[in-house]
């Protein structure tokens, strides 16, 4: 990636989801952002991991033209049993290496069934997108812009763009994050915010480290000072816990609450976030294996424990 295009007014940007409900309270516009520092197995967002722009197919749209094999001038396209086969190896060696949306074979794909991840953006161009719901926050008064991703934080100068800018507006603001940046970033950023979310996917640290591929002490400490900071600034702060089949126990998810009660403020509320399959297509569409083929999603039955658990802490209601 031609990372110095990156800054405070561009961006990659992988999706824009109008009238979301789920993201921060209000209807809202989520802007998702590229780059992430974790590789959780169950992500939902497989394609904001990379900072970098890459490659979909959809093999199901293809209608076998194969003009993309003609069209690639590194040879990662070929034809195998008469369907195009992609070597991903080649392109992160070469197109990923060339620029944000240099993918010649994307260029005449008359079925879209090829096209670049994300797209360089502007803050005018999000913004232009974000205020096109502008009478929907002014009548519901807490709609309004959130950022997601991945981690927004990865592209912390361009985050900080969007908030100021969505501020400056009347906008509402919110983030989803998964804690892990330093705190000299995050701090910059929730000067700007409205509303925090913040993920805590894990206690155990071994665990966070299997099944993350990092540790949680960033995520922990960053907690505790987010804590502070939203406090005083009065703003709203959730800390949000999946809860992931064979992966979650009750033990390690009393420990965060346990966590958030001992050490953040009383003000703080507590969300479970159940794990769901929405995303597994993904995986094959950007030539990725999805290691938990077998997993199925929660049920209110195994998620009741969980829930009573929850109650009997009493945090604040979200």
């Amino acid at each position: 990636m031609a990372k110095g295009e990156l800054g405070a007014d561009k961006g990659l940007v992988f999706d824009i989801q109008r009238w979301s409900i789920h993201d921060g309270p209000g209807v809202r516009t989520v802007v998702f952002l590229k780059g992430c520092p974790m590789r959780c197995n169950w992500c939902c967002n497989p394609e904001s991991q990379n900072l970098h722009n890459e490659l979909v197919f959809f093999k199901d749209k293809c209608i076998g033209c194969h003009r993309c094999v003609s069209l690639c001038p590194h040879g990662a396209v070929t034809l195998e049993d008469g369907r195009q086969a992609y070597n991903r190896k080649i392109c992160r060696e070469t197109c990923y290496k060339e620029g944000l949306n240099v993918f010649p074979c994307t260029k005449q794909c008359y079925a879209k069934a090829i096209r670049a991840v994300a797209e360089l953006k502007t803050v005018d161009e999000v913004i232009r997108e974000v205020m096109k719901d502008e009478l929907m926050y002014q009548k519901s008064r807490v709609g309004g812009l959130t950022l997601s991703g991945g981690e927004a934080s990865m592209q912390d100068a361009f985050a900080y763009s969007l908030l100021e800018r969505a501020k400056s507006l009347g906008i509402t603001t919110a983030m989803e994050t998964c804690g892990i940046a330093s705190w000299e970033v995050f701090e910059k950023l929730l000067n700007s915010l409205d509303y925090l979310f913040l993920d805590i996917k894990l206690f155990d640290n071994e665990l966070h480290k299997t099944f993350m591929g990092t540790g949680n002490e960033l995520v922990l400490s960053n907690a505790v000072e987010m804590s502070k900071l939203m406090d005083r600034l009065q703003k709203d702060f959730t800390v949000r816990i999946p809860v992931i089949p064979t992966v979650s126990s009750l033990p390690d998810f009393r420990n965060i609450l346990d966590f958030v009660k001992g050490n953040l403020s009383p003000q703080t509320s507590v969300e479970i976030m159940p794990y769901h399959r929405l995303g597994r297509g993904k995986y094959e569409d950007l030539g990725i294996e999805y290691s938990l083929t077998d997993l199925e999603p929660c049920t209110e039955e195994s998620l009741k424990p969980y829930r009573e658990l929850l109650a009997s802490y009493q945090f604040k209601e979200i």
